[in-house]
């Protein structure tokens, strides 16, 4: 499954244990609110200022999606 804008964090976090690392590089060092884990990847971006594109291209190629 590739990760898109509407993934959910929590989605990431408990299927993707690879796309960690991408996501402490991209600033999510910790999750600000627990209801964060379900709020899609682009809410979560925006709100923290992180550009989308790069992150959603790392994210997939850790997960080994192109």
């Amino acid at each position: 499954m590739k990760i898109d804008k509407n993934t959910l964090l929590e989605t990431i976090l408990n299927d993707y244990p690879e796309a960690l690392p991408v996501l402490a590089r991209h600033g999510f060092h910790g999750i600000a609110c627990p209801a964060e884990i379900w709020v899609s990847l682009e809410v979560i971006a925006e709100s923290r200022g992180i550009l989308l594109q790069p992150l959603l291209e790392e994210l997939n190629q850790a997960i080994g999606e192109k």
